[in-house]
């Protein structure tokens, strides 16, 4: 199971104090997404009829010299499929205003398919209650509060009173609650998932929850409290941007009914009170069905269950009550999510026109996560594959079915997928010497798994800088590993991805947004990345004119010429021209041999491009990176490789010059 799959550097403590803060040219066809069309704009009625602010985008963009044009691409995104509080709305928005051309959606397929999902809590303890079979570590559930309460409130898990409908008996959750004020306050516990893989988060599309409540006599002014927090998304229909929430509200007298209160839904569950087992009450809740009802504007699929939180509520009497037996009904999952998502893109596409969908997929059961790109995808058959065979399943079922169907595999995030401090410089470069012995070909193993591209663009993940990150990149590089690096952020929240720590982009050279010519360009090589905030410009490489930035030449000159392109280079920065030795060193160079030996101003670059003498008299990559004036690397080129000699593999077809 995944560990973390958290984006934007922060850490999973953050996350979930953010969360208790939140309580209060496309094809056709089955996987790729179709945007703009009239017929899309009828299904578009079925959600929010809210004209949106958008910025307007010019339809200019760059041309390079070989007649293709840049276009921008999100390639690592997670929505409502996912285990944060992103939405496939809340992402669009965020492509749209940050210009971002192209948004690949690469949901985990774990979560698309409740691999190791809890379906029963006994709440026989706090911390120490595990799932059945496959499902996990124990969940922690962690005191919340808010409001003002007397010293008497708390809580905790008692044996008795307990549910008799409960197979494990000897345990339910005892929460009582009492206001200084007229309230409300409230004491509860949240339900951290971290330990156990985040194995409650996922999509509410077919999803109920029943849990058994019991509510102790003689309080009227309150309520028992099952809050499910939902999805991020964007000012609707007089609603601000936000994290929707929906309050199930456990009442000892009054009617049932629900009520829309800003982006919380309050769903008031009348629940008679008492002792004794007859007391005990099963209750049902199916939230899309109440999203549906209570924010009809909105598309009741693109929510997920981001948090669960069972409390006391006090508006003035003392609170009390007990939880039990709380069981998950999944009836969607799989290839029908997928689908799934397939139309909820199209019907959200009239509202983003500007931003072409692409439908891929995170293929993320365990470590290594790799990324989907290209036509048929579908959610890989684990059947009864171990942990320890996770690695040889991807190299030699899924990256061949994907090579098969004409699609492109990427490594993700090499270092892992935790969010943790930055580490020392020295465990770092321990660090790129174990996952480059990894990445490299061995024997009959290819080289990272047969992939196609690697993530590169990242400021900081699992407590690596970009510069290793980019020196994990240089040795592949130096052993004639064509891997195309790209920059991603990640990201599964949708609110800003402008100013996120990771909020690297691609963007390619390419004949269209169509994705054909997306992945030729990507296997070509065709491609830079940079930071959203600081470096939206374009980068090429041209070699004697006729060798493009990706591709790969055996000549017997020493010396060629090179032709440095690079726009939008941020004021007073520069652009480094680096040369690596294509050496072959294998185990013996597990880091980048990469120098710089050209360095050009911001100024440099007025005419789009400088021209200089690159020396050949040796196998060799070459690359260029921008930074600002402070010296920050925030543009990444691809290299463009300078043979004597033909590689002993050769060179791939889509990067001959």
């Amino acid at each position: 199971m995944c560990d973390d799959h958290a984006a934007n550097g922060e850490s999973a403590d953050h996350q979930e104090a953010g969360h208790q803060d939140a309580g209060h040219g496309p094809g056709v066809s089955r996987r790729n997404f179709i945007h703009g069309t009239a017929a899309l704009a009828a299904a578009g009625t079925l959600i929010r009829e809210m004209p949106r602010r958008l910025p307007l985008r010019s339809a200019a963009r760059p041309v390079a010299a070989d007649g293709t044009s840049a276009y921008s691409m999100a390639m690592h995104v997670h929505s409502s499929f996912s285990e944060q509080s992103g939405s496939m709305d809340a992402q669009l928005y965020q492509a749209t205003t940050n210009s971002v051309d192209v948004l690949w959606w690469t949901d985990h397929d774990d979560r698309m398919d409740g691999i190791g999902y809890r379906q029963t809590v006994h709440f026989t303890s706090l911390t120490g209650e595990a799932g059945g079979t496959g499902e996990g570590k124990a969940w922690i559930w962690k005191k919340a509060e808010s409001g003002s309460l007397t010293s008497g409130s708390g809580g905790g898990i008692v044996t008795n009173p307990c549910s008799p409908t409960d197979p494990v008996p000897g345990g339910s959750m005892h929460v009582t609650a009492q206001a200084t004020g007229s309230g409300p306050a409230k004491f509860g516990y949240y339900a951290n998932c971290h330990p156990a893989g985040w194995n409650y988060r996922d999509n509410l599309t077919g999803q109920s929850l029943s849990i058994d409540v019991q509510l102790t006599p003689g309080w009227t002014n309150g309520y028992l409290e099952l809050l499910v927090a939902t999805s991020y998304h964007e000012a609707s229909a007089g609603r601000p941007a936000g994290l929707y929430n929906l309050s199930y509200q456990f009442v000892p007298s009054g009617t049932a009914g629900s009520v829309a209160q800003g982006n919380t839904g309050v769903i008031t569950i009348p629940v008679t009170p008492g002792n004794g087992d007859a007391s005990w009450q099963t209750v049902t809740v199916t939230p899309s069905n109440d999203i549906a009802a209570l924010w009809p504007d909105l598309d009741y699929r693109d929510f997920g269950l981001f948090g669960l939180t069972l409390s006391a509520a006090s508006t003035g009497d003392l609170v009390d009550g007990h939880f039990d037996y709380l069981r998950f009904d999944r009836t969607i999952s799989g290839e029908a999510f997928l689908s799934q998502q397939e139309d909820m893109g199209a019907r959200l596409a009239p509202m983003y026109p500007n931003v072409v969908q692409q439908q891929g997929l995170e293929v993320s059961w365990l470590l290594p996560h790799l990324n989907w790109f290209g036509p048929g995808v579908t959610l890989p058959q684990y059947g009864k594959t171990k942990p320890k065979g996770y690695s040889a399943f991807l190299e030699n079922t899924t990256v061949p079915q994907v090579h098969a169907s004409g699609g492109l595999m990427s490594y993700n995030h090499p270092f892992g997928n935790t969010t943790i401090p930055q580490l020392s410089q020295s465990q770092q470069n321990t660090l790129l010497a174990q996952v480059a012995a990894l990445l490299l070909p061995s024997g009959a193993l290819p080289a990272a798994l047969g992939c196609d591209l690697l993530e590169v663009g990242y400021q900081v993940r699992a407590g690596v800088d970009l510069a290793h990150h980019v020196a994990l990149w240089d040795a592949m590089s130096r052993n004639a590993i064509f891997l195309t690096g790209n920059g991603t952020n990640d990201d599964h929240y949708g609110v800003n991805w402008h100013s996120g720590f990771n909020n690297w982009y691609s963007t390619v050279w390419a004949a269209s947004t169509g994705q054909p010519d997306l992945l030729a360009a990507m296997t070509a090589g065709r491609l830079w990345c940079g930071s959203l905030s600081l470096f939206r410009g374009t980068l090429d490489l041209l070699v004697d004119g006729s060798c493009p930035m990706g591709s790969a030449s055996v000549s017997s000159q020493s010396s060629r010429q090179l032709a440095v392109i690079g726009t939008g280079i941020p004021k007073n920065g520069s652009v480094q021209v680096l040369q690596g030795a294509v050496d072959y060193a294998g185990s013996s160079g597990l880091s980048s041999n990469a120098q710089v030996i050209a360095s050009y101003p911001a100024s440099s670059f007025s005419g789009g491009s400088v021209t200089m003498p690159v020396s050949t008299g040796a196998d060799s990559f070459v690359r260029t990176q921008v930074l600002t004036s402070s010296g920050q690397v925030v543009g990444l080129s691809n290299p463009v490789w300078l043979f004597q000699n033909t590689p002993p593999n050769g060179i791939p077809a889509p990067r001959q010059a």
